[in-house]
């Protein structure tokens, strides 16, 4: 069960997963709580954006300057299935690739609001590149180092 209080997923055994698939992270262990960290955090980014995506499409479309509702929500229900997977899953390497993956079709998205050129819309759509472009990086860092530790330790 994911706290409000400590947002660490709860994990069985440093060595083995719950399911036996892998090896379990250890909030505890140093070498993965920074990764850790910043990939619950993503998590949790990822369900607050989803919600305003899914929930307030009008203001997310005034920000961004994509103007397909219906694809905003999608993308908003995407970004709280892959923020419940990294918070919920004793290897959230997958859930990291996953979120990774919304990132280039979210840049693509956004890609296509340039090449519309649209002027009234351009501004909304460089400013949310660059928010990707930060997202992408985090995202591809942690999915790169858990699924490195990962095959260290199978």
């Amino acid at each position: 069960m994911i706290s409000m209080v400590d947002p660490a997923p709860r994990f069985s055994s440093p060595e083995k997963s719950r399911d036996g698939t892998g090896p379990s992270y250890s909030p505890t262990d140093n070498h993965y709580a920074p990764t850790l960290q910043a990939a619950r955090f993503m998590g949790w980014f990822s369900i607050g954006l989803g919600a305003a995506e899914f929930l307030t499409p009008g203001l997310v479309s005034s920000l961004t300057g994509v103007r397909n509702k219906r694809l905003l929500r999608l993308y908003g229900l995407r970004e709280i299935v892959c923020g419940i997977g990294v918070l919920a899953s004793e290897q959230p390497a997958n859930w990291m690739w996953a979120r990774l993956a919304g990132d280039a079709m979210d840049f693509t998205t956004l890609l296509e609001v340039l090449a519309s050129g649209d002027e009234s819309r351009m501004d909304e759509a460089v400013c949310s590149l660059v928010g990707v472009i930060g997202a992408a990086i985090t995202d591809a860092g942690c999915a790169t180092a858990l699924s490195a530790a990962s095959s260290v330790e199978s």
